[in-house]
């Protein structure tokens, strides 16, 4: 576990505490060296500029254990996929590096996400469902080292062989320990085959800062466990309370536009799980009948250089 405190740490200019005293982050004034599981770094200690107004320099979790770290300058970090620069890294509380960002300027007025999008620079990536080379917000790490899952940038797309077929993704994907292939966001909605029949897979609003809950997800062995769509999921059985569950509607979060959020259909033994954050249901698969109407509204979606051979909303 990696510790720090107040009275180790030199050129402490501001800091915040848990309720019991212990410090939760801090800004730093003068140069420290932090020392990790994963080597020593220098958390950023140098006057603000536009790109790191209001950069804090760590944050610790309540048992004192060091949570995160800005560096003072762009650092190479030893992973499994080899050395990652990073401007931010992350810690689990027992010290193993949990996530590694390439760069860590703070979006605000005066500093877009436009103009840190062209420090990015892309990485090549090789794993059993597919080979590619993208820019990425954030590397994420199981505590055993192995990759836990990718952030891309918003309107990066890859497209990856999944064990329901090749499809493009985009904001991110999640492994399993293993490397095979957890979850991935689709980049346009595409036909899935799930046990109730075939899905438009696809969340208008999914949250596309974070690669690890994402609309498509298999269990290690390849076997869908769960999709996300947008529309009715009519249901024809006596074993439900109900017989049609349909998207709720709110703002997006990234536009003043209204959009249908998600239904959430997971599959669980011999049952089908059915969310949409309102109403949930268990329903038993054998004697009921399912149809998913999607509705997914395509004017939202934004441009797509993807091709329409999974697609069959009609957008082109």
């Amino acid at each position: 576990m990696v510790t720090a405190t107040r009275d180790s740490l030199r050129g402490v200019t501001e800091h915040s505490n848990y309720a019991d005293g212990t410090m939760s982050e801090c800004t730093l004034s003068e140069p420290n060296v932090v020392h990790t599981a994963c080597g020593d770094f220098v958390p950023h200690y140098s006057e603000p500029d536009v790109r790191t107004k209001d950069l804090k320099s760590m944050s610790f979790y309540p048992s004192g254990a060091v949570r995160t770290i800005s560096l003072e300058q762009q650092t190479l970090v030893p992973t499994v996929l080899g050395a990652l620069p990073a401007e931010l890294v992350t810690f689990y509380e027992t010290g193993e590096l949990d996530s590694v960002f390439p760069l860590n300027g703070q979006i605000s007025f005066s500093w877009s996400e436009a103009e840190e999008r062209k420090l990015a620079k892309p990485f090549a990536f090789s794993f059993s469902f597919g080979e590619f080379t993208t820019t990425v917000i954030n590397v994420r790490f199981y505590p055993t080292g192995e990759v836990k899952s990718l952030t891309m940038w918003p309107g990066e797309s890859i497209k990856l062989k999944t064990p329901a077929g090749f499809y493009p993704c985009r904001a991110g994907l999640r492994l399993h320990p293993s490397g095979a292939l957890a979850s991935f966001e689709p980049a346009m909605p595409i036909a899935i085959r799930t046990p109730i029949g075939f899905v438009q897979a696809y969340d208008v609003d999914a949250f596309t800062m974070a690669g690890d809950q994402n609309s498509v997800r298999f269990d290690e062995d390849g076997h869908l466990t769960h999709v996300s769509t947008s529309g009715d999921i009519l249901i024809e059985s006596d074993a439900s309370t109900t017989h049609r569950i349909s998207s709720r509607t709110r703002l997006a979060l990234s536009r003043d536009v209204p959009v249908k959020l998600a239904v959430e259909i997971s599959f669980v033994g011999d049952h089908v799980l059915i969310d949409n954050g309102e109403t949930q249901e268990s329903i038993p698969l054998a004697g009921t009948k399912f149809m998913a109407l999607p509705d997914i509204d395509t004017e939202s979606l934004g441009s797509c250089d993807l091709g329409c051979e999974s697609c069959s909303l009609g957008c082109a």
